[in-house]
């Protein structure tokens, strides 16, 4: 049976009917083309490790360990990828984890990272898996819980190391798989950098997931540039010779200069910081005296001090320092500044961004899946990555379906596991779709 076309020939109607099938059965990404036959893979693969990878996450949930301390997740790490035939290197800047897949076809090199360490939290939860581990923090028992999502983040990166080790014929260049310790105090990826993680394997791009407990599974958080905060503290004790309450002329009040020191850091803010020049200033300890009637010989206060960009940290520490030293100078009060800078504020390179959102959108389910988030205050020493190396974090929404949000960093932290087999399927997408990429169309090698 055929179908007659006026001016033109003549097609057979099943030829048609075969060709509209394809079309409208055929996934398109948003540019019109259709979607790589390895995401049908990649979701099998997904399906099949899950219940394992959970497992897993149960697991390292029920035993977590302090930075620097994270023996046992790292030697579960290690057995994991072994298990994958990945080359495994341990030990990297104290307990770091480096698995590398070497795929079956030309490409780059590039990287995921997850992070291992818990939190010094009593867990509050019902969960069968909840910890139960203590520890001894400044003297005092504690409760140990990954109150930060770490367990699924590490869970995630063996999760993708699964996938992608299980067809890594058709993975282009080298994988990395980076199990970094000591997220929550800051220096686990440095420690890494200088103990050369990526001394013989250089990516051209690194990526990592957060858990993001204001969104539900399914849903993702992005922010183009910079996402978290330069993380910087500052130690003051101001000294005096101590003397009678009733006699405060005999010596300097160092309370009286305190709170002189943490008004004027906040009125600083608001008349000599650029209001497009995010900053947050934190006195969150202050404390002198042990009683009503003394002025005592000191104070102490230490603060945080959050911004954005290099420059910004260095003029935020002069505008300080020359602050407390101005008030301790009028009050005739002696003093010492301890100045630190902590972790560096968390730049999402906004070119491999753009590169890698068509596949979150696609594997997600839609651009109402992917939402644009404001930068936050709050620190993440994937930055230190994302300094040598064009990075992206996203941040995965894990709130289980019977909560508004969850609170990380709190004792009561829960989170939907389904976000963990999603995880893994937008990651190992995103990293087979982004090395097969043409070389003018990356964002290529280390920042200098």
């Amino acid at each position: 049976m055929t179908l007659s076309v006026r001016s033109g020939p003549q097609i057979p109607l099943l030829i048609l009917l075969v060709l509209f099938s394809l079309v409208v059965s055929s996934p398109l990404l948003a540019s019109g083309q259709a979607k790589p036959p390895y995401y049908q893979k990649i979701s099998e693969l997904t399906a099949a490790v899950e219940a394992e990878i959970i497992a897993i996450r149960r697991d390292i949930h029920a035993h977590p360990e302090l930075a620097f301390q994270e023996h046992r997740t790292a030697a579960l790490v290690a057995d994991h990828f072994r298990k994958l035939g990945l080359e495994v290197r341990t030990g990297i800047g104290g307990t770091g984890v480096l698995g590398v897949l070497k795929g079956g076809l030309p490409g780059p090199i590039l990287a995921m990272r997850g992070d291992m360490d818990a939190l010094a939290i009593t867990e509050e939860t019902d969960l069968p898996f909840a910890s139960r581990e203590k520890v001894l923090v400044g003297g005092r028992e504690t409760g140990l819980m990954h109150a930060c999502g770490h367990d699924i983040h590490t869970a995630m990166l063996l999760g993708v190391a699964s996938v992608l080790s299980r067809m890594k014929n058709q993975v282009p260049g080298t994988i990395l798989f980076v199990a970094q310790p000591a997220e929550e105090w800051g220096d686990g990826a440095n420690k890494m950098l200088q103990d050369g993680v990526f001394r013989d394997y250089k990516p051209e791009a690194i990526f990592a997931f957060h858990v993001d407990d204001t969104l539900k599974a399914g849903y993702a958080h992005y922010v183009p540039g910079y996402a978290g905060a330069n993380c910087d503290t500052f130690f003051l004790t101001i000294k005096s010779e101590g003397c009678h309450g009733a006699d405060p002329d005999q010596c300097v009040d160092p309370i009286v200069v305190g709170s002189h020191v943490v008004l004027a850091l906040q009125a600083m803010i608001s008349r000599e910081i650029d209001v497009h020049d995010h900053t947050v200033i934190t006195v969150g300890y202050f404390h002198a005296g042990s009683a009503t009637n003394i002025i005592p010989e000191k104070a102490e206060l230490r603060a945080t001090v959050r911004s954005y960009g290099d420059e910004q940290r260095i003029r935020l520490k002069e505008k300080i320092t020359r602050t407390i030293s101005g008030i301790c100078q009028s009050h005739g009060a002696r003093y010492e500044l301890d100045y630190q800078f902590g972790t560096p504020a968390l730049y999402n390179h906004p070119e491999l961004l753009t590169a890698i959102l068509p596949t979150a959108e696609l594997v997600l389910g839609g651009k109402d899946r992917l939402i644009e988030d404001r930068p936050e205050m709050g620190g993440e020493d994937f930055s230190h990555f994302a300094r040598e190396i064009p990075g992206v974090m996203l941040s995965l929404g894990v709130v289980p379906p019977h909560l508004e949000r969850t609170s990380v960093h709190s004792p009561t932290f829960i989170a939907d596991e389904k976000a963990i087999g999603i995880g893994i399927r937008l990651m190992s997408s995103i990293l087979m779709d982004y090395a097969r990429k043409p070389a003018r169309l990356r964002v290529r090698g280390f920042k200098k």
